[in-house]
């Protein structure tokens, strides 16, 4: 009682039916977020075009401050929700990804995203897959092959995506952990001013390899597990990746060792990225801890 509750999202970097608060607004009542279903109004935290923001200091490594979206930074208190899952660039998505990428509007997800694709010459066929996609334009062919425009390109990975041939990288070694730490300064801005006043909720549930923002979704990578709660970002995370290594995955047969009973399963889908590297920074930070209890209920 008391408090006026309402569904909030930020508008996607890459084009699609989430590119602004109307169309956002729309695909979510499609979707089932709507008043009469949840008793709660769907805000764009970051208004129509993205520009509603707030600048939050926060003194770290890669930024000594983060652009926020602003009715996220207005509100008093969060209940964050998070569909546990892989991802091409930080090995998996739970609450850090989902603060850090999810609470940020176009110009933080742009300066999260540090990595720029390249073609790689030898394996493109030059089909375009790649140019039809990018939200900026930054792809022509020429020659029969593509090339990207380094100054233009915003690293939304779209055309990684795209690409039949797989023809299109990144420097994986240099720049993706660097990707990683600037996700979680942003989970660590979203959170300024609202400490004690948020909690989590993992839903590890249809496990996919790849986000949520993919067009296509593959077969889990295990069994369904259950829902996790918590106060801390970085608890419910490990805790989730934990239970994710400790299942008999489907994709065992691929994994490289690692310290976590199982194998990481996330490696074995995406071998170039560690996503456990996610809630090593967010501890180092000070975002939250490793360390937690599990409770079944």
């Amino acid at each position: 009682m008391g408090t006026l509750p309402f569904l909030t999202d930020t508008n996607t970097l890459y084009r699609g039916t989430r590119s602004n608060a109307v169309e956002h607004i729309r695909t979510a009542i499609l979707h089932g977020f709507d008043y009469a279903v949840a008793g709660a109004p769907v805000i764009i935290a970051d208004g129509l075009n993205g520009k509603n923001v707030r600048r939050v200091e926060i003194q770290k490594k890669h930024f000594t401050e983060v652009s926020i979206a602003g009715d996220i930074a207005a509100a008093d208190s969060m209940i964050v929700l998070s569909h546990f899952k892989g991802h091409i660039a930080s090995g998996f998505g739970g609450a850090i990804k989902n603060l850090g990428m999810g609470c940020a509007p176009r110009e933080g997800k742009r300066a999260q995203h540090n990595a720029r694709p390249f073609t790689i010459p030898e394996k493109c066929s030059g089909c375009a897959a790649c140019m039809k996609v990018c939200p900026e334009k930054a792809i022509c062919v020429q020659k029969k092959k593509s090339v990207i425009n380094q100054e233009l390109c915003i690293g939304c990975f779209e055309c990684m995506h795209a690409c039949p041939d797989h023809a299109i990288d990144i420097n994986w070694e240099m720049e993706v952990p660097q990707f990683i730490e600037r996700l979680v300064e942003y989970a660590y801005g979203a959170v300024v001013g609202k400490e004690n006043k948020i909690g989590f909720m993992n839903f590890l549930i249809r496990i996919t390899p790849d986000c949520d923002c993919s067009p296509y979704s593959d077969a889990p990578i295990v069994p369904d597990i259950g829902i996790l709660a918590s106060k801390d970002p970085v608890a419910i995370d490990a805790a989730s990746f934990d239970l994710v290594n400790q299942q008999q995955g489907y994709t065992d047969s691929l994994l490289t060792a690692h310290h976590h009973k199982g194998g990481d399963k996330f490696k074995g889908v995406h071998a170039q990225t560690d996503g456990y590297r996610q809630v090593q920074y967010a501890e180092e930070i000070g975002l939250g801890s490793i360390d937690y209890n599990l409770v079944r209920i």
